[in-house]
């Protein structure tokens, strides 16, 4: 990259400054930095970022960005690396109270230990945790968020830090005779989150939670009601063994031990398929073009039909090593033009909620089908893509929102700088997040951020 680049060709001295009181003040904020990461474009050595009302103006070299924008407010920071804001696409906020995580063992045993557990916890308990688990995102550098909620309770917390996303209001349910009213009852919750979330930085959908935990007439019911409300769908399938061989044979752990714990003693009429992708294509919710959490036991014919339905997935790796039994074939997906973004899942199943410990997984996991490039996107603009984001963050573009983060860049080897970032960042390591230009997250008193 041999210049800056200046969104709509750059601007006359004037255009760059503003009167405040009759005195001229700068309206541009010029961030440099040892390196500049924008993803989908090369790393820049000695680098720099200009934002303007939250948005990204220019990008490039500090002495092409600093020369083009004379006037703008500095932030220097020498030893940090500067990368679009981590995009954690799967998150279960309410569950943060949970930590640590439940034992290893099969998913339905665990989530009957879950659902025991959950129900001791108090709303504003819950709310509490939400607001710490939000925390632990914007700290270690997430500032967009696919996050599943059961209560709603995890909207106010992430609007008070700032954070963009989408917030799924999750619905469940086995009896056929209340699929209606179970289908009103998400509706009003949609409209109340939707206000609240007005004019905002966050979106809100529906995620009917798994092909399993909802009867085929709610999920008619969830279809009609995304048709009305247009918004944004989340699902969680193929994630272990127990769901193949519950929706292919009838039988298993989900029968056996789940659904009496939930008090479902006589499973809903449904109907069998080989795998859960194939039951989901057959009830028609892959024309929702939902965003599939896990998508862990899946083939060739499955991941074709995902392609066909321009679906994506949200891979979650360590959560998948405990409870799934296998190892999503990432690399299939984004081979067939599947977007697959990178999310914690919550910390009832894993330590942490820090999306650099999931892009380690990712790379272990994958053993080497993927390329630290390509881990550092699912993180970033491809994460962004799955939740419908991506013309608006995920990468360090001009004309985008300015969600930026700046890490230390003690772990970045100018021969390597995306394998060396992946391989040796830690949450701790992220010295400040913004969101829309706006500082969310300043972890030391010595960045500048006057």
């Amino acid at each position: 990259m041999t210049g800056a680049i200046l969104a709509g060709g750059g601007s006359t001295r004037s255009e760059r400054r503003s009167t405040v009181g009759g005195m001229a003040s700068p309206v541009v904020r010029v961030l440099t930095a040892r390196w500049v990461i924008p993803v989908g474009s090369p790393p820049i050595a000695d680098g720099a970022v200009a934002i303007h009302e939250g948005r990204i103006v220019a990008l490039g070299r500090r002495a092409d960005v600093t020369t083009a924008w004379p006037g703008a407010s500095r932030w220097d920071l020498p030893e940090a690396a500067l990368l679009p804001g981590l995009v954690n696409c799967h998150t279960h906020l309410e569950l943060s109270s949970l930590s640590p995580p439940m034992a290893n063992g099969p998913l339905a045993a665990w989530l009957v230990a879950l659902i025991e557990r959950r129900r001791e916890i108090p709303g504003p308990a819950q709310a509490a945790a939400a607001l710490a688990g939000a925390r632990q995102l914007v700290a270690s550098g997430t500032t967009c968020v696919g996050e599943v909620s059961t209560t709603g309770r995890s909207l106010a917390p992430l609007q008070s830090l700032g954070l963009r996303g989408v917030v799924y209001r999750e619905i469940l349910g086995l009896a056929p005779e209340e699929a209606e009213a179970r289908r009103d009852a998400a509706q009003a919750d949609l409209r109340l989150m939707q206000e609240a979330a007005r004019g905002g930085t966050l979106r809100i959908g529906l995620s009917p939670h798994s092909p399993y935990s909802l009867s085929e007439e709610l999920f008619r019911a969830c279809g009609a009601l995304l048709f009305e409300s247009r918004v944004p769908c989340c699902i969680h399938a193929a994630e272990s063994p127990e769901e193949v061989e519950f929706l292919s044979t009838g039988r298993g752990a989900i029968r056996d031990l789940l659904y009496p714990a939930v008090g479902c003693r006589v499973p809903p009429p449904r109907r069998r398929a080989r795998s859960p992708i194939e039951y989901l294509d057959g009830l028609g919710t892959l024309a929702w073009r939902p965003l599939l959490v896990h998508a862990v036991h899946v083939d060739a014919a499955d991941i074709r039909r995902m392609a066909r339905s321009r679906v994506s997935v949200a891979h979650c790796p360590r959560s998948n090593a405990r409870f799934s039994g296998g190892v999503a074939p990432v690399a299939d997906f984004l081979a067939h033009g599947i977007p697959v973004g990178l999310g914690t899942d919550s910390l009832a199943g894993v330590p942490t909620l820090d999306l650099w410990d999931e892009m380690r997984a990712a790379a272990v996991g994958q053993a080497g089908r993927l390329a630290p490039r390509e881990i550092l996107e699912m993180a970033t603009l491809v994460g962004a893509a799955a939740l419908g984001l991506a013309d608006q963050v995920g990468s360090l573009t001009v004309g985008k929102r300015a969600d930026l983060i700046a890490v230390s860049a003690r772990a970045v080897a100018p021969s390597d700088p995306v394998g060396s970032l992946v391989a040796g960042t830690r949450g701790e390591d992220v010295l400040l997040s913004l969101v829309e230009g706006e500082v969310r997250h300043r972890r030391l008193a010595e960045v500048p951020c006057a």
